[in-house]
């Protein structure tokens, strides 16, 4: 009996999952969900599952946080991606298993059957999957998705509970997907919230003004508020880059 654990921030994905798993011809019993990292950590490390089929944005981090802060190496990694085909051919290379959502019966079988037939991916395939991903996002849309490389984004716009992205071209992207989520998802590309309403770019930012408490000007030509409680902590990062007030 193959035992797997499923780790999905959204509840639609885990249930399809689900499904495609009950059509399989092998034997597999899902033994847990989570959907987000301290959740799927918790389960991994108490449960240690043979399988995890596991995404790779999750609403408070990624996949890798996930893998890093598990304490054992023995279930075997299945990503499951929102990717295009092009960006999944790039990482295909890394030798670790991965699914496009949406997932096709034939495609999992698969992919579980290859993950019980072969050695668990060790630490240096991981790190060649995370240097190919975490080099652009995932941004879905009522259309489909957009794969984006951070440096062309300027910056975030909350929209209620949609997230506008502005592009360096000019080009706006509305994502289905509250800014929270792309919060932690940016950040480590130099991304900083300066508003409960905006995340920017930093190296977009080509002057702070003391006007109106605080206000950003960018490369675009755009101007961004920046909040009184965050004022600080933005006039020291723009200090750290070599920024001039």
């Amino acid at each position: 009996m193959l035992r797997l654990v499923i780790v999905d921030d959204e509840a639609p994905a885990r249930s399809s999952l689900r499904a495609v798993l009950g059509s399989i011809a092998m034997e597999l019993e899902v033994v847990g969900e989570a959907q987000d990292v301290d959740s799927a950590v918790e389960m991994l490390n108490a449960m240690r599952p043979d399988v995890v089929l596991l995404d790779i944005w999750l609403g408070d981090g990624t996949g890798f946080d996930v893998l890093e802060r598990l304490t054992h190496d023995d279930t075997r990694v299945i990503f499951v991606t929102a990717f295009d085909h092009y960006a999944v051919r790039a990482f295909k290379s890394g030798a670790v298993h991965y699914l496009l959502k949406p997932v096709p019966r034939a495609e999992l079988q698969e992919a579980l059957e290859r993950a019980t037939a072969v050695p668990v991916a060790g630490p240096e395939q991981v790190d060649h999957v995370r240097r190919m991903l975490l080099d652009r996002i995932t941004v879905p849309t009522s259309e489909g998705f957009h794969v984006l490389s951070p440096a062309e984004i300027v910056r975030c716009e909350s929209d209620g509970n949609y997230t506008r992205f502005h592009l360096a071209n000019g080009d706006k992207v509305l994502a289905s997907r509250t800014m929270k989520e792309f919060d932690a998802m940016l950040e480590p590309h130099g991304f900083m919230r300066v508003h409960l309403s905006h995340l920017v770019n930093m190296a977009q930012v080509k002057m702070y003004l003391h006007r109106e408490g605080g206000t950003l000007l960018l490369a675009n030509g755009q101007e961004v508020p920046v909040s009184h409680r965050r004022r600080n902590d933005v006039v020291e990062a723009l200090g750290r880059r070599g920024t001039k007030s």
